[in-house]
């Protein structure tokens, strides 16, 4: 990736501590109310390093090993890699990591990953490979170019776990026209995987949450061999005590103390949006027992997806964000140090050029727009694909992250204008979509060439309008605060 020009020419250290942390939510085709599938996470890492959205071409691999850039691991690749998007970050050593998320052109999609924990007594057993076992930098590159399918994702993962190791907790979503897979690890060896009920929705929170599993069920249910039978031989798992095999129980961490405070609550959230007659509170939460897989009270859509990435507690009257001494009790959602939030849409009965979609907000979500990133074109609009971890006036990422930076001085007051403009933005996209979408459908198999050129173009309008808007937000709230030092300062005389 070409580097932005404009980086500080300072000595300036950005020390930040990476932390990986996520929220997930899948919505399966009978809950959503556009009988779209979805799943959906904001990744939360570090604030400074960019994401930068590629599109990788099918191409014959040159080199068959695939090294990761953060431990050991390594991996025999097929020889061929068909065509894929990814939205990796560019770091300060000059390298692209976590590639995060996007599909391929079979049609398949991915979001990987997030953080997971298994528990004390399975990773005394059968620990992570930290070293040399696959970990979240990997998985997108390795798993994404080489399936035809969400089934196949996690069974070509699932291959790599048996084999390599994990070299870390993680859970990883496929989707494809014919559904949503999700897959999560219990050791270093041992996963298993779901696949999500139509009718239902899902949310997680950094904490392993599937339970059931039905070895004679491979329709909906996948995992290392040995998964059942290594729990009982350690004795994770006792069939006369503990009845049918739980996974969650077997295998998973759940601490009351940490989780309370960091995961429970997002989970809660969540589930009291799309659940509003759910009746327990958070104070009352206190292990990871809250329901797996629930039927929305009403069909969700793409906004309402949106809404919980977005979510600060803002719904239950605690936001940390509206006061001036953030509230400690709840981890929220939507978080300063959020990356990039992602919502994948596939809609089947469309082509994959537009039915497959990517809605990207950049940085924080509450203060940021989706901007809505077909499969289709080739190319991106250059704001979208530089970057650096130091400050620049090019970058996409950069000019969204001045503008959440410049609006956290004043939450209360900023919030509403930027995501007041936003929300118009983003009803003014959902217009155009539809009329390009209409547009598209009626040409591209008489004349494919010119719906790929009206799809770019469109992709390239949307992009440009969204850093118009940003760079017109920065310039509102700063000058409003520039007035603000104005008149705190200003000392009277001539």
């Amino acid at each position: 990736m070409k580097r932005s020009i404009l980086s500080l020419a300072v000595g300036v250290a950005l020390v930040i501590t990476d932390a990986s942390a996520c929220t997930t939510i899948f919505v399966g085709a009978d809950a959503s109310s556009d009988g779209a599938q979805y799943i959906a996470r904001n990744e939360d890492m570090n604030p400074a390093n960019p994401k930068v959205l590629q599109v990788n071409q099918e191409k014959v691999n040159k080199e068959t090993e695939f090294k990761t850039n953060l431990n050991k691991f390594t991996y025999t690749l097929p020889e061929k890699a068909m065509r894929y998007t990814t939205i990796p970050e560019w770091n300060d050593k000059g390298q692209f990591r976590f590639s995060s998320n996007g599909f391929n052109d079979a049609g398949v999609g991915i979001s990987a990953t997030e953080t997971i924990f298994a528990n004390d007594a399975s990773l005394k057993i059968d620990p992570y490979l930290e070293d040399t076992g696959i970990i979240e930098d990997a998985i997108p590159d390795v798993v994404l170019p080489y399936v035809s399918s969400a089934k196949e994702g996690v069974m070509r993962l699932g291959k790599i776990i048996e084999e390599k190791g994990a070299g870390e907790g993680f859970g990883v979503a496929f989707i494809d026209k014919d559904g949503i897979w999700y897959l999560e690890t219990g050791s270093g060896h041992q996963w298993m995987a779901a696949k999500i009920p139509a009718n239902t929705y899902y949310v997680t929170a950094n904490q392993g949450r599937l339970e059931k599993f039905d070895i004679n069920d491979k329709d909906n249910y996948l995992s290392s061999p040995t998964l059942i039978s290594f729990a009982e031989k350690n004795g994770l798992y006792d069939p006369k005590k503990d009845g049918e095999f739980n996974f969650k129980k077997a295998y998973t961490k759940d601490n009351a103390k940490s989780d309370g405070y960091y995961n429970y609550p997002r989970v809660l959230v969540l589930q009291k949006m799309y659940n509003p007659e759910t009746k327990t509170d958070f104070k009352d939460v206190k292990s990871n027992d809250l329901p797996v897989f629930l039927k929305p009270a009403k069909k969700l859509g793409l906004e309402d997806i949106k809404n919980g990435l977005r979510n600060h507690y803002e719904n239950v009257g605690t936001s940390p964000y509206a006061t001036t001494y953030p509230d400690t009790t709840k981890r929220p959602i939507s978080v300063f140090r959020t990356q990039h939030s992602h919502i994948l849409q596939v809609r089947k009965d469309l082509p994959k050029e537009i039915g497959n979609v990517r809605y990207i907000a950049f940085g924080m979500p509450t203060l940021s727009v989706y901007v809505p990133v077909y499969y289709g074109p080739d190319s991106y609009v250059e704001a979208y694909t530089i970057g650096s971890p130091e400050t620049d006036n090019l970058s996409a990422h950069w000019k969204f992250r001045k503008l959440q930076t410049l609006a956290m001085i004043d939450f209360n007051k900023y919030s509403k204008i930027v995501q007041a403009e936003y929300s118009k933005q983003e009803a003014q996209f959902a217009k155009e979509q539809q009329a390009m979408e209409k547009e598209y459908l009626s040409i591209y198999k008489t004349d494919p060439a010119k719906a790929k050129q009206l799809l770019q173009d469109f992709q390239n309008k949307v992009m440009q309008d969204a850093l118009n808007t940003t760079d017109k937000l920065t310039n509102i709230i700063l000058q409003d605060l520039t007035n603000s030092v104005n008149e705190r300062y200003r000392f009277k005389g001539a």
